[in-house]
């Protein structure tokens, strides 16, 4: 169950336009979260600026390394450079 006030946070985020916005939890919890908000009323388009899994996928176990992760793609998305591996090299 996704508690009510993750979703409320993520809708207050979205509509005040934030740059980032991340989500902790699994895909299957995040494929949940998506349901509960489009049957707000959120469009596919805003629904896409959530990261989650929030953080890179750079095999992190540790809390620090987690933390190196997202805060990696923060400051991606910050700097709105995309991916190595989205097929442009850096």
């Amino acid at each position: 169950m996704i508690p009510r006030s993750t979703i409320s946070r993520s809708c207050g985020a979205l509509n005040a336009e934030c740059f980032y916005i991340g989500a902790l939890g699994s895909r299957k919890t995040h494929a949940k979260r998506l349901e509960r908000m489009r049957a707000q009323g959120f469009g596919e388009a805003q629904l896409a600026r959530i990261h989650a899994p929030i953080g890179l996928d750079i095999g992190a176990v540790s809390p620090a390394e987690i933390a190196v992760s997202i805060i990696g793609e923060i400051i991606g998305a910050l700097r709105k450079k995309p991916l190595r591996a989205e097929g442009i090299a850096a």
